[in-house]
C-alpha cells in the first residue's frame, strides 16, 4: 500500500511538472493614468489584484487626505495656483487581455499585438481637445505647471496609501512626468 501511495505521489509530481504554466496577457493602469501591458502567471495576477484590492480600500480615505492637505498649503506655489485634480486620479488596476496560453511565444505575440494596437490609438487625454499649433511660452509654462501639480498630488496619494498600508504604492515599470528618463519597476 505505501509503495502505491509514493507511486501515485511520484506520477502527480511527473505531471504537475511536465505541464506549461499558464500565462495571459494583462493590460496594467498605473495612477498616472499610464498604461501598458504585461505576461503574467495565474499567480501573479492573484497576488496583483490581491494588492490592488487592499489598495482600492484605502485609495477614499488618501486622496481625501490629500486634498485637504492640499487646500491647507499655502506655501507650495506649483499647488497654490492648482486645484487638486481628484477626477483624474486613479487607483492602480488590472484586467486581462487575452486568452491563457501554455506556450511563451504565443503569449509575446500576444504582448506585441496588443502594444501595436494601443499604439495605434490615439491618447485619451487628446479625444476631443484641439493642440494649439505655435503654443507660446505661457501656455507651455501652464501645461508644465499642470503636469508638475498633477504628478505631485498623485505623489501625496501614493505616499499616504502606502503609510496606511505599510508598503509602497509603485508603478507598473511607466516612467514619470518629473522625470521621464527614470523607470519605476513593479
Amino acid at each position: 500500500m505505501k509503495t502505491l501511495v509514493q507511486a501515485v505521489a511520484a506520477a502527480v509530481l511527473a505531471c504537475s511538472c511536465g505541464r506549461a504554466e499558464t500565462m495571459a496577457v494583462y493590460h496594467l493602469t498605473d495612477m498616472l493614468g499610464q498604461t501598458g501591458y504585461a505576461i503574467m502567471s495565474k499567480e501573479e495576477f492573484q497576488k496583483l489584484a490581491a494588492e490592488l484590492k487592499d489598495e482600492e480600500r484605502v485609495f477614499p480615505a488618501a486622496l481625501a487626505e490629500a486634498k485637504k492637505a492640499w487646500d491647507e498649503d499655502t506655501t507650495n506655489r506649483t499647488i497654490a495656483k492648482q486645484t487638486f485634480p481628484a477626477n483624474k486620479i486613479r487607483p492602480r488596476a488590472v484586467k486581462k487581455f487575452s486568452t491563457d496560453f501554455n506556450d511563451p511565444a504565443l503569449a509575446k505575440k500576444s504582448l506585441a499585438h496588443a502594444e501595436s494596437h494601443a499604439a495605434e490609438k490615439p491618447a485619451e487625454g487628446s479625444k476631443g481637445v484641439a493642440k494649439k499649433q505655435n503654443p507660446t511660452a505661457e501656455d507651455t509654462a501652464k501645461e508644465q505647471a499642470k503636469a508638475r501639480a498633477f504628478a505631485e498630488a498623485v505623489s501625496m496619494v501614493k505616499k499616504l496609501m502606502g503609510d496606511k498600508l505599510g508598503r509602497p504604492i509603485p508603478a507598473f515599470g511607466f516612467t514619470t512626468p518629473e522625470d521621464p528618463n527614470k523607470k519605476i519597476t513593479h
